[in-house]
């Protein structure tokens, strides 16, 4: 499957007029900024969850998402995905809850990326437009409004549909996803 979105270092830590890897401290998703000869055209997610999202004053939204639970799927996400059914999409999980900032380089598709504290209460929501073609300095950078253990990344518009919004809870089926040894 094709897949997206670039995971920064940092709380958008600023390197040279580029902004690369994963949030939080570490740094082992930086290499995402570089441009491939052949771009990547699947993440190899090895599965998939369901989870809900319980919308205060609304109707709960199930989802089903691709776990992207290690570094590689991670630096990967919906890069050069065409398109996303609605109600799917991808959960980037980190070891611990950090800042974390994405972009929209190599993908194709407009997202909402909606940022999950460790108690699975939602930071915040960004609306995020493709931006296939840009370079690292024209890149524009979506980040949390906290520390996020977790990214859900849906079909644009999936948030003002449902009404997920700051402080609605997500509720993983069964155990929610951990992060993966890299090795």
């Amino acid at each position: 499957m094709r897949t997206h979105a670039a995971l920064l270092v940092g709380a958008m830590v600023l390197l040279g007029g580029c902004i690369g890897g994963v949030g939080g401290t570490t740094s082992d998703d930086a290499s995402r900024q570089t441009d491939s000869p052949t771009p990547p055209t699947t993440t190899d997610v090895e599965r998939t969850v369901n989870a809900t999202f319980v919308v205060e004053d609304g109707e709960n939204v199930t989802v089903e998402l691709e776990v992207a639970n290690e570094r590689e799927e991670r630096r990967t996400g919906l890069m050069h995905r065409e398109s996303l059914a609605n109600d799917t999409g991808m959960v980037f999980v980190y070891e611990s809850a950090q800042p974390v900032s994405f972009w929209m380089k190599n993908t194709l598709i407009p997202l909402d990326m909606i940022f999950v504290g460790p108690d699975r209460t939602v930071l915040n929501v960004q609306h995020a437009s493709p931006q296939p073609n840009a370079t690292s300095g024209e890149l524009k950078t979506y980040p949390s409004d906290g520390e996020a253990k977790y990214v859900v990344e849906l079909p644009r518009g999936f948030a003002n549909r449902t009404g997920v919004g700051s402080g609605t809870k997500l509720v993983f089926e069964g155990a929610p996803p951990t992060v993966e040894s890299d090795g």
